[in-house]
């Protein structure tokens, strides 16, 4: 069984094959409200029991090229904090 889980989005990063592709229009990263749905539908599908030990990761500032917005941890922690208080987000809620 597991017993935690690190949640960490897709980062474009410099000098990366994926930069090249992000660059040639590929595909697409995840904006901050996407990101928030998609954290919470994963915290209502995880058992109490698992321990979750990251919302988010971090690429070197130096390096990041999309999203932008992952560049400034704490308004991205404060961001999820404040989308659980409003809709509600429980963990295993929707075992």
């Amino acid at each position: 069984g597991v017993e935690g889980i690190k949640l960490h989005l897709l980062h474009v990063l410099r000098g990366t094959d994926l930069a090249e592709e992000y660059r040639q229009g590929a595909f697409e990263v995840m904006t901050l409200a996407e990101y928030i749905s998609a954290v919470e539908a994963c915290i209502r599908r995880l058992p109490r029991q698992v321990v979750l030990h990251r919302l988010t990761g971090d690429g070197a500032k130096r390096d990041l090229i999309a999203p932008l917005w992952s560049g400034d941890k704490k308004r991205t922690l404060n961001a999820l904090h404040s989308a659980f208080v409003r809709d509600d987000i429980e963990q295993g809620s929707e075992l």
